[in-house]
């Protein structure tokens, strides 16, 4: 078995990893060279959960498969950075998918009138409700998003119309879109979410942004199809499967859904000594979802090339069980999907939705894409214009991320009773007093930061700010050692 001795090792290839990577290698401040840093990836490709495939497509459309908007637009340093060095063009390569959804209920033929029967504007304010009533007292007992719906319709049902209290909930339900989990599962704490600006959706693909970090790291710098089996704190040491990697600083990027695997599963990671009782109870105490994507794509446009996205609310169907595990195709409707036109935002005629889902029917879907037109149809049927009729797909895509062992899922989130905010302490090493804050020991990724949490730009600042810290602490030790 081999043995390799660097100053920076990296785990993780993904936006985090590779942010990080480059930062050491070309910051000005940096005294790294490239045979100081390495990257670890246990996958035999580079990105991570940003994945654009540019071939399974039988219109030539590029899809990502992981993040694909620029969310936060006013502060999102990925976009900023990506205009100023013109590797994106903001006007042919991006577009604000931002008119008006249309949405649509089974029980109501036709688009459903969402603007006129005023449920954006009392959505709107059920979600400034939950603000209040948990600032109001901060030791409110949490608990999931349709239980707060029904404590805010108790409370204010009086102004609220029959059509406004009858949709409601379906209305809060598109929260599970963003969240990656079902509303019975979403922390009703954490679910009222602030945007800085408008989200930008990039139509040239994430690729792009692992291209650009590639040309700054030297190929290497990193070693694929590398899983990291043990980590030794003390002695300053990975193992996998092909040796040991000595280190001066290690890098973990690891996805949450990784970290909280038990030591002793095929791809949990064994910390010696184990991590401290702080961290590890903070892993504990946060959550991740499952937002996958289901691809279709036709011979013809069967609905209103005008309308960007399509709201599909759920049914009134029980809500108690929306977020257990799925053995079967559920009921039509039990979930809400959000239906992506494709067509509209190339402003083309290559008719192509893109369906995003929630766990756990994307747990069930990406077990079984053969399904997956099965399921949706009916729902799609909603939005069939009245000169057209629905069409079989010529292809079907779907995501794999429940089915890869390397991202179990997808980014993370809050469920109820979950601490949010004590990852991110015990995780980034910011704060004084935190266990890992003055450690060569480092983590980086979406689930370690506040700003842009759940996102590329959020990946792309941690690792960022990892190697920062890196540099700085180099350059001070290095410092200390000449006095």
């Amino acid at each position: 078995m081999s043995v390799k001795e660097v100053k920076v090792c990296i785990i993780g290839a993904g936006i985090s990893g590779l942010k990080t990577a480059h930062t050491l290698l070309n910051d000005p401040r940096s005294k790294f060279t490239k045979d100081d840093v390495l990257i670890v990836e246990g996958q035999d490709y580079i990105g991570g959960r940003v994945l654009t495939d540019k071939t399974s497509s039988k219109l030539g459309y590029s899809y990502d498969l992981g993040g694909a908007w620029f969310h936060d637009a006013l502060t999102n340093v990925v976009l900023k950075e990506s205009i100023e060095d013109k590797s994106f063009d903001l006007n042919k390569d991006g577009y604000f998918d931002d008119l008006e959804h249309v949405y649509y209920h089974n029980d109501h033929k036709g688009e459903l009138p969402y603007n006129k029967w005023r449920l954006n504007k009392v959505g709107e304010e059920l979600f400034k409700f939950i603000e209040i009533y948990y600032y109001e007292s901060l030791d409110r007992k949490d608990m999931n998003l349709l239980e707060i719906t029904d404590i805010y319709i108790e409370r204010y049902g009086d102004r609220l119309t029959p059509e406004q209290i009858k949709y409601l909930h379906q209305v809060a339900r598109y929260s599970e879109l963003w969240f990656g989990v079902a509303s019975d599962k979403i922390s009703a704490k954490y679910s009222a979410m602030s945007h800085e600006g408008r989200n930008l959706y990039n139509l040239k693909g994430f690729s792009f942004l692992v291209d650009k970090l590639l040309k700054g790291i030297f190929r290497e710098n990193i070693l694929l199809n590398h899983k990291v089996s043990k980590i030794n704190r003390a002695d300053k040491y990975i193992e996998t499967q092909h040796g040991t990697i000595k280190f001066d600083y290690l890098v973990v990027t690891v996805p949450l859904s990784i970290l909280k695997l038990p030591q002793d599963h095929e791809y949990g990671i064994t910390w010696e000594p184990k991590l401290p009782a702080s961290m590890t109870e903070a892993i504990d105490k946060m959550s991740f979802g499952a937002l996958g994507k289901v691809i279709f794509e036709f011979d013809n446009i069967w609905w209103d090339n005008e309308i960007e996205r399509f709201v599909l609310l759920s049914e009134d169907l029980d809500n108690k069980d929306i977020g257990e595990p799925l053995k079967s195709l559920p009921k039509k409707s039990k979930y809400p999907i959000l239906a992506i036109n494709y067509a509209a935002m190339h402003k083309n005629e290559k008719a192509s939705l893109v369906l995003l889902t929630q766990s756990p029917l994307t747990d069930y879907v990406e077990a079984h894409p053969e399904e997956a037109w099965e399921y949706f149809k009916p729902m799609l049927e909603q939005i069939v214009t009245k000169d057209k009729k629905i069409s079989e797909p010529i292809n079907v895509m779907t995501t794999k991320w429940t089915q890869n062992p390397y991202a179990r899922g997808s980014y993370s989130a809050v469920l109820p009773n979950d601490d949010p905010e004590s990852i991110i302490v015990q995780l980034s090493g910011e704060l004084e007093g935190v266990a890992l804050s003055h450690s060569p020991i480092r983590f980086a990724g979406e689930h370690t930061i506040s700003e842009g949490d759940g996102c590329i730009h959020g990946a792309y600042m941690s690792g960022q700010r990892e190697a920062e810290w890196i540099i700085n602490n180099f350059f001070f030790s290095k410092k200390l050692a000449k006095l």
